[in-house]
């Protein structure tokens, strides 16, 4: 899956919220540098795929499954 951006996201899941245990948004590596795992970044994105506190993009659910 790619964000809007063209980035690629690896790991794609449902977030988990300790405070109050529940399941929203989605959480997922980045890879900021195309081909090196080692710049990999964790980003989170809220349910509708709209991005949470970072510059990497929203998800883009037309390209990838959701």
């Amino acid at each position: 899956m790619k964000t809007t951006k063209g980035l690629a996201v690896f790991g794609l899941q449902t977030a988990y919220h300790p405070k109050s245990n529940v399941y929203r948004g989605w959480s997922g590596r980045v890879r900021v540098i195309d081909g090196d795992p080692y710049f990999d970044d964790y980003a989170k994105w809220n349910s509708d795929g709209s991005a949470f506190k970072h510059e990497f993009g929203d998800l883009d659910f037309r390209e990838g499954k959701r």
